[in-house]
């Protein structure tokens, strides 16, 4: 399935006001629906949001690395935390 035909939010990424709601993208190195480099391109388009490749890991990184997929959430969510 190709979720861009849903809804392709590099139409209107530039409109996400990263002030008022924080974007980030964790795209796992072997995503093979969301490539790192759709997902870096995406972020390149929304002013202010944060992009990290999770090394390792796939499409469903909470199930196939419960403890590596951790490694990337919490820090996030410490910052999201502070904010």
């Amino acid at each position: 399935m190709d979720f861009s035909i849903d809804h392709d939010l590099r139409e209107t990424a530039r409109d996400i006001d990263t002030s008022r709601v924080a974007v980030y993208l964790l795209t796992g190195e072997y995503d093979w629906a969301a490539t790192p480099a759709m997902s870096r391109e995406l972020a390149e388009q929304i002013p202010g949001a944060s992009y990290r490749t999770m090394e390792g890991l796939g499409h469903f990184p909470m199930s196939e690395d419960p403890e590596r997929f951790l490694n990337y959430v919490r820090p996030v969510l410490h910052e999201i935390a502070r904010r």
